[in-house]
């Protein structure tokens, strides 16, 4: 994967700061130093450089207080909420996954996993399979195991896969052109659910379609 920040235009609508480099040698005394004398122009050259790089850190960390701008510092947000992305996880894959997992605010109810996908751009319909019961089920009904109260379906509707196309200003260099972002559904589901069930997903074409 891209270094995070790579294909990034930071600089998009902002004037160009002059580079500390010019600035170090404008503080010179005029008559008395000559920036230009090899010796001279190296230090200035070495002291503007770790200059720069002070300032665009600076700038990294000023942006990386939300995850909307974290580029470079986005792993420290997934080291601080737990998530460990695929290898071949996208920047914009990786960001949603963050921004997913800041938006949880707890709950086990169908309604929060329903409002949860919702947040990452899926409808879905969960449903929970019950077992075969005297009294309630009839005859030629399906007959489950009794370990399937423990099992719930999530139904994602619309296209199979959710594509995360390359952008510029929000993807890397060297991602691909195309991802596609279900698992990072499924994941998300199953790092929450309880821990005594057992969820698993089908796809459908929308209800309207």
């Amino acid at each position: 994967m891209a270094a995070a920040g790579q294909g990034l235009d930071k600089g998009a609508g902002m004037t160009p700061q002059t580079p500390y480099r010019q600035l170090l040698a404008q503080l010179l005394p005029p008559d008395s130093y000559q920036p230009g004398q090899p010796r001279l122009a190296a230090e200035l050259a070495g002291e503007g450089a770790a200059l720069d790089r002070a300032e665009q850190q600076a700038g990294q960390l000023a942006g990386a207080t939300t995850p909307l701008r974290a580029e470079a510092l986005l792993p420290e947000w997934e080291r601080v909420c737990g998530l460990s992305p695929a290898p071949d996880a996208t920047y914009q894959q990786r960001q949603q996954a963050v921004l997913a997992k800041l938006a949880e605010t707890g709950g086990l109810s169908i309604p929060y996993f329903q409002r949860l996908a919702q947040g990452m751009g899926y409808h879905i319909a969960i449903s929970e399979p019950q077992p075969f019961r005297a009294g309630l089920n009839r005859v030629g009904d399906q007959l489950w195991r009794k370990e399937v109260r423990w099992v719930w379906q999530v139904t994602v509707y619309g296209d199979k896969v959710r594509p995360y196309r390359f952008r510029a200003g929000q993807s890397l260099a060297g991602e691909r052109l195309t991802a596609f972002g279900d698992p990072m559904l499924e994941e998300l589901f199953q790092d929450l659910k309880p821990a005594h069930t057992f969820v698993y997903f089908a796809y459908r074409p929308a209800p309207d379609a």
